[in-house]
């Protein structure tokens, strides 16, 4: 996650309250099995994953760079070593999951061009501009038909189905509703299914060919247009209801990638045993920015935190003994930096039905903040499998702030595929994101067990309900 790219980071909402220890209020409603896991989380050694990660030899884990490269060959010892099997699937080599990854060859962002095509009345139109902030592949080529879904707000989408459509919303917020930005906005439509959105807005100096284009950062070729009032007018052809159905449009955007680079998710499995067909699964991007000229990017919080609990959860229940009835997939993506592009690929190709996926549980920036609260999401979408979180929570004494978290992390890329998920993010400050600041002597450790014990104890009981 990071500011870069336009995340909303939902900060503090109050101070939560410091009195409440890790393992409070209902500690006698753990098992003896899950003290017994619990008891096996090592903090000095999470912390020694999350050096790992930040090293120079790895400099900033940028997502096709041949120092990620480095990383793989690491966290797939580490899941060897503890334990897990690979998947004996095509598309995968042992732990690793090959996929690729482009860099742009661009001198500037005006480099990137982009065509928008559409009919008026039976005449073709045509309009070309700078996508000056396009995240993706470039050789994009969209076609679809329009669909108005109002003020783009989650009310807005009820009834409708937008698969493999483009949205348009209008600018702004109905009267007497919750504030929501374009960037709410863009993470409704793309969790719908959507292939792209639009919007409008007044004339700005600068404009190509009167088309000015708005964040489409976070989601790689998932694109967002802010398009001139007149260009929106046409496209939308009447006073629109939503659900009504504009112009047919097309949006080609030229290539400005180099040939793929190599990169890969790494992904281990400990099978289950009365339920061994069903899954559940823990995941978090490994890799971050890499190095600039102000130095490395070593991406502590921004997710060696994350990566290292999930290969502390992994550790855990393998060192234990027990054996879970239901299969379990530790799995480190990469390329979330860059789009989500490892987390996307594996749900487009996974070597599992996702529909048999129980429980998915993803951690993104679990090192700092405060340790008795987390933001989540999933609450009302999966209510059984957020009670597996929501019931840890509470056995742990931790404050669960349910769908609260509107940001972009790999926890959409399953959400689009209607797989039961919810994501970790630890609540109150995180000022080194995104900056050469981000260490690991800036990691809280108190945070980093809570968020371990939280995702633990939640994957343990998925696993065996």
């Amino acid at each position: 996650m990071g500011h870069s790219r336009g995340y909303l980071f939902v900060r503090a909402l109050a101070t939560l309250a410091l009195a409440v220890l890790l393992v409070g209020r209902s500690d006698a409603a753990l098992t003896q099995d899950e003290h017994q896991l619990l008891s096996l989380v090592s903090v000095p050694r999470m912390m020694s994953t999350i050096q790992r990660l930040c090293s120079d030899e790895f400099a900033g884990r940028r997502a096709g760079s041949p120092q990620q490269a480095l990383v793989a060959d690491y966290l797939t010892s580490q899941f060897a070593k503890d334990g897990l099997s690979a998947f004996q699937t095509k598309g995968f080599d042992g732990f690793e999951q090959p996929l690729t990854m482009r860099y742009a060859l661009i001198n500037s962002k005006n480099d990137i061009k982009a065509t928008l095509t559409y009919c008026v009345a039976g005449k073709e139109k045509s309009r070309a501009f700078a996508y000056r902030q396009f995240n993706g592949r470039g050789g994009l080529d969209l076609k679809s038909e329009v669909l108005f879904v109002g003020y783009g707000t989650q009310e807005d989408y009820a009834g409708l189905d937008v698969g493999g459509k483009i949205v348009f919303w209008l600018p702004g917020t109905p009267d007497g509703a919750q504030k929501l930005t374009d960037y709410h906005k863009m993470l409704f439509a793309y969790q719908r299914g959507a292939v792209a959105c639009m919007t409008s807005r007044p004339p700005e100096p600068d404009n190509y060919a009167g088309t000015n284009v708005g964040l489409s950062g976070s989601i790689a070729d998932f694109p967002y247009l802010a398009l001139d009032q007149k260009i929106a007018s046409e496209i939308l052809q009447s006073s629109p209801q939503i659900g009504s159905h504009g112009a047919s449009v097309r949006l080609q955007v030229t290539p400005v990638c180099d040939p793929d680079r190599p990169t890969f998710n790494i992904v281990g499995v400990l099978p289950g045993s009365d339920l061994a067909d069903q899954i559940v699964m823990v995941g978090a991007h490994f890799d971050h920015l890499g190095s600039s000229a102000n130095g490395i990017f070593r991406g502590a919080d921004d997710n060696a935190s994350g990566t290292s609990v999930v290969m502390e959860v992994a550790r855990a229940i393998c060192n234990s003994g027990l054996k879970p009835r239901r299969t379990i997939v530790f799995a480190s993506w990469t390329g979330e930096e860059a789009g989500l592009i490892g987390s996307n690929y594996f749900a487009a190709n996974a070597p599992f039905p996702l529909d048999k996926v129980v429980s998915n549980v993803e951690l993104d920036m679990v090192g700092a903040g405060t340790p008795e609260g987390f933001m989540t999401t999933g609450a009302s979408a999966y209510p059984a499998h957020y009670q597996y979180l929501a019931s840890s929570g509470d056995d742990l004494g931790l404050k669960l702030n349910a769908d609260v978290v509107l940001g972009a992390s790999d926890h959409l890329a399953f959400v689009r595929k209607k797989v039961p998920t919810s994501l970790i993010y630890s609540a109150g400050e995180h000022p080194n994101c995104h900056t050469t600041r981000d260490v690991p002597a800036a990691i809280n450790r108190r945070v980093l067990e809570s968020a371990a014990k939280l995702a633990l104890l939640a994957i343990w009981r998925a696993a065996n309900a």
